[in-house]
């Protein structure tokens, strides 16, 4: 179980780990058709849709979800209040209800997460799987990702483990130094 602060954040990803084995796609359509089973959710005809895509680019295989932007432009162009935040700082959420059809928040993402669901009139993105998350769990395409190439981090925790990196690489680059001087 993960502390809850570190689940207010963001979902990253490390590159290297990631297998494109597409886990965290099925474990995300699986859990949002309301399933935890990916043989119940097919017997039954649900409609699997992930909120998590993963995408060849350069030779690498990228998931691509929302970054529930700081300044969110999907939220900032909504017209009728569709995608909001509850908090300051806090995950992109959608109210279906509320969605008009414009399909704005798509044309504005920078990331390309937004999809439009046909079937149900509405925009489709990560929700970070609130509710799982709520009961103390990691989302669902984190905790399916065989290599834990995924990972939830609050932005500040990401920060100070960059900073150490940086200070790392600093002191390896000094030492390789002094020891090519002698």
């Amino acid at each position: 179980m993960m502390a809850q602060k570190a689940l207010v954040g963001t979902v990253i990803v490390d590159l290297s780990r990631c297998l494109a084995c597409r886990s965290c796609e099925t474990a995300c359509a699986v859990a949002h058709a309301g399933f935890d089973d990916i043989v119940e959710a097919v017997l039954a005809g649900a409609e699997m849709v992930p909120r998590v895509h993963v995408i060849a680019a350069e030779g690498m295989a990228v998931p691509i979800q929302c970054q529930h932007c700081e300044d969110a432009p999907c939220v900032v162009v909504c017209p009728s209040g569709a995608l909001y935040r509850d908090e300051e700082g806090g995950p992109v959420r959608t109210a279906p209800s509320k969605c008009i059809g414009c399909k704005s928040c798509i044309v504005v993402c920078p990331f390309g997460s937004l999809q439009w669901n046909g079937a149900s009139g509405t925009v489709l993105k990560c929700d970070l799987c609130a509710d799982i998350v709520e009961a103390g769990e990691e989302p669902r395409c984190v905790a399916a990702c065989p290599t834990r190439a995924r990972r939830v981090v609050a932005v500040q925790d990401l920060s100070a483990q960059r900073r150490l990196d940086a200070a790392r690489r600093t002191v390896r680059v000094v030492r390789s130094e002094e020891g090519s001087s002698e």
